[in-house]
């Protein structure tokens, strides 16, 4: 399916259960899922092949899916709050269906000298105005970076403990940490898990935290099945 250049840098893929479905009918329904998908550049897919991003594998997992990738590259936890009205806001459907975010971010804002409880107060402020508008958030713990040098290493970690605690009330928490292929830093030579830079996964990468990021939505969401 070709991607839609939407005003605000969204991407838009409707996926149906039954093929060649009409979009309505696929969509049109409280079974839908309104999805968002905000945050960096894990979040955007840097590292996947076109159709291996996390937001179209998320989408084909759990079908009668509305999906938009408003992620960038680089992009901080703070500068995705600051975008919420122009990006996200707009993007709610009200009257019935689900409506879900799912945000990957952190590790930039701790890059750029931010330290974990900054990082994570930003985050807090974030779900605090998501759920006013009234979406779910599913948000994942940061992929662990080893080039980052040991003092930033620190915060990020500290930041992903911040994120298991929950005191955000995020509405899921994928810990990424779990899935020792994501853990462990021998696997960031392994192609079959992370691409040639060692920090973004590559489609098997993604197929894996995929996996992990469908069963969140599912459960935020109310689906039975």
């Amino acid at each position: 399916m070709k991607r839609m250049v939407l005003p605000a840098a969204a991407v838009l893929l409707c996926v149906w259960a039954q093929p060649g479905a009409a979009a309505e009918k696929g969509c049109a329904s409280a079974a839908c899922i309104n999805m968002v998908f905000d945050g960096d550049s894990v979040s955007a897919g840097t590292g996947a092949t076109r159709d291996n991003t996390p937001d179209r594998l998320v989408a084909r997992a759990l079908g009668h899916v509305r999906v938009y990738n408003v992620a960038v590259g680089g992009r901080p936890v703070g500068e995705c709050l600051r975008l919420f009205p122009e990006l996200v806001a707009r993007l709610f459907v009200p009257g019935g269906e689900p409506n879900v975010i799912v945000f990957h971010g952190g590790d930039n804002d701790i890059r750029l000298g931010n330290d974990a409880a900054h990082t994570y107060a930003v985050f807090t402020s974030y779900v605090s105005l998501a759920h006013a508008q009234g979406w779910k958030v599913v948000v994942s713990t940061e992929l662990r970076r080893f080039d980052f040098p040991a003092a930033k290493e620190t915060q990020l970690e500290a930041y992903n403990d911040r994120l298991r605690e929950n005191k955000a009330h995020a509405d899921a928490v994928v810990d990424l940490d779990a899935e020792p292929r994501f853990a462990d830093e021998a696997y960031r030579s392994d192609p079959a898990v992370f691409s040639k830079d060692r920090i973004h996964p590559s489609d098997g990468g993604y197929a894996i935290m995929a996996d992990l990021l469908a069963q969140a939505v599912k459960r935020v969401a109310g689906r039975s099945r």
